[in-house]
């Protein structure tokens, strides 16, 4: 805690306005620099919700469709699934009657080690065919946290390269009035 506080005192007397006669014109505009970009961080919050905004309506809708379009349909395994004793999943070949009446098999996921006969469930579209079921309201939520702070950390990215390079920038013209200072102080 005390680093941090230490870190932090060096930071607010390095960017802060004063009177101090040691502080060069380069200095205020790098003070500047690092104020416009806190305040373009501060403004990327915006846009970041907006982007999780956007992916939690999405991933609502995605966890709303049912019926019609997604519906879940008890299929029964043909042959035991691999894995025996195992934890977790594996596909598997089961069969199951359609919304249309048409018995059908295919390979979908199956707890592992399951034995024949075992019923699971197996989520239809529209056309009867084999599709992911719904999202779940963690994953919604999770989707939309994580694109928001992806967009937060991608502005905070974008501005810490701008700020760095402005100091580059910065450090090269002190670097050469400090040249012409000492070569002035020579010559005489």
């Amino acid at each position: 805690m005390r680093v941090t506080a230490q870190w932090m005192t060096l930071r607010v007397r390095r960017y802060r306005f004063d009177r101090n006669p040691l502080r060069r014109r380069s200095d205020r505009l790098e003070t500047v620099g690092v104020l416009v970009a806190l305040a373009l961080f501060l403004l990327s919050v915006w846009p970041a919700a907006v982007a999780g905004r956007l992916v939690h309506e999405g991933g609502l809708y995605s966890e709303r469709t049912g019926p019609g379009i997604r519906q879940p349909t008890t299929a029964t395994l043909v042959r035991d699934a691999p894995g025996s004793g195992s934890i977790g999943e594996t596909r598997a070949v089961a069969q199951w009657v359609t919304p249309a009446g048409r018995l059908t098999s295919e390979r979908v996921a199956a707890p592992a080690g399951a034995k024949a006969g075992t019923p699971v469930i197996v989520w239809l579209d529209g056309q009867g065919e084999v599709t992911r079921p719904p999202t779940c309201r963690a994953e919604t939520l999770a989707g939309a946290i994580t694109m928001g702070v992806l967009v937060m950390a991608g502005s905070a990215a974008v501005l810490i390269t701008g700020v760095r390079g402005f100091r580059r920038l910065l450090d090269r013209s002190r670097q050469a009035a400090w040249e012409t200072s000492w070569v002035r102080a020579c010559d005489r």
